[in-house]
């Protein structure tokens, strides 16, 4: 942690913009390529609840199985961003090489643009992209369905994350005691996302932006024995014993191939959250799966199990 800086959890976040009907949203890949048909529809779909959309020309791009190179993939971001005309930046879909943008995005100047800075909304892959923004400039950014799934998300989690980027206050989650890993509660801003890309962010995002956090975690297409390894590493890197609480969502198609594993993945969260005096949840409605509520990165929740509460906290806008 920089001794200049306070953990992330001790400072003001930034609140991007709200996204409202007549909004123009701007869509590019910072992952792999997208199927055209999908994001078709989806743009379709959008403009029918009254949004303008921008399909970047990036987001069409291939080299391999990337959406282009890094550097138009950096450029796209970096030029939505900077239209005075576009209000929200929308990942168009996951796969890998997000990972790369994050050497050559410049973070400072997001927060030190003449304009409000714009929600920028993804997952799976853009867990890295969504993360770093929040870490090096406290902006809040949105774990949620990638653009080119819009058209057959679930209507309901689409109204939850249009009233998230709405900025609608009091925003609550549904859960059920079978919910319930461990009891407690807590307090403390939301980080997370893919558990395979977020394993790599504790060392290289700066100033513990996981301090104080509420974690949440999922994860799909992954063997048992690998996610073991993976909590490993954030235990032992301190993550773990930094958090306030653990959030699970849905693990999909989890693999145990060759010598069966044995272990199942609640043995594994427990294993490594032993002596952790936080609440878990697991199962949670949020995933690779046909799940996905959006969790605002950056901004604070409120667990508290006896009260079967998880509600993200109205906050005011800082600077």
């Amino acid at each position: 942690m920089s001794k200049n800086n306070p953990p992330l959890s001790h400072r003001h976040t930034i609140i991007p913009q709200s996204l409202k009907e007549g909004s123009k949203i701007g869509v590019f890949s910072p992952s792999s390529w997208v199927d055209s048909e999908n994001i078709k529809h989806s743009d379709e779909y959008m403009k029918s609840l009254g949004y303008e959309t921008f399909i970047h020309p990036q987001t069409h791009e291939r080299e391999h199985q990337s959406a282009g190179s890094v550097l138009q993939k950096t450029l796209a971001f970096q030029g939505l961003w900077q239209r005075e005309d576009i209000d929200a930046l929308w990942v168009a879909g996951g796969g890998n090489r997000c990972l790369h943008l994050l050497d050559g995005l410049k973070f400072e100047p997001l927060k030190r643009d003449k304009q409000p800075p714009k929600p920028v909304i993804g997952f799976s892959d853009s867990t890295t992209l969504l993360n770093a923004i929040y870490a090096h400039t406290g902006i809040i950014t949105f774990h949620g369905p990638v653009y080119r799934n819009l058209h057959r998300h679930n209507k309901t989690q689409i109204e939850h994350l249009l009233a998230l980027l709405a900025g609608k206050e009091d925003m609550s989650y549904p859960f059920a005691s079978e919910n319930i890993l461990r009891e407690g509660q807590a307090t403390g801003h939301l980080v997370g996302g893919n558990l395979s890309l977020f394993q790599y962010l504790p060392h290289t995002l700066p100033d513990d932006f996981y301090d104080g956090a509420i974690l949440f975690l999922e994860d799909c297409n992954e063997e048992l024995s690998r996610v073991d390894r993976m909590m490993m590493q954030l235990r032992r890197l301190g993550v773990l014993d930094k958090c306030k609480a653990l959030v699970l969502g849905e693990f999909v198609k989890m693999k145990d191939t060759g010598r069966p594993y044995g272990y199942t993945l609640d043995d594994i969260i427990r294993e490594h959250t032993e002596g952790l005096d936080i609440p878990i949840l697991h199962n949670m409605p949020f995933g690779h799966g046909d799940n996905l509520y959006t969790f605002p990165i950056g901004a604070t929740a409120t667990i508290n199990t006896d009260q079967m509460l998880f509600k993200i906290e109205g906050q005011a806008t800082t600077s």
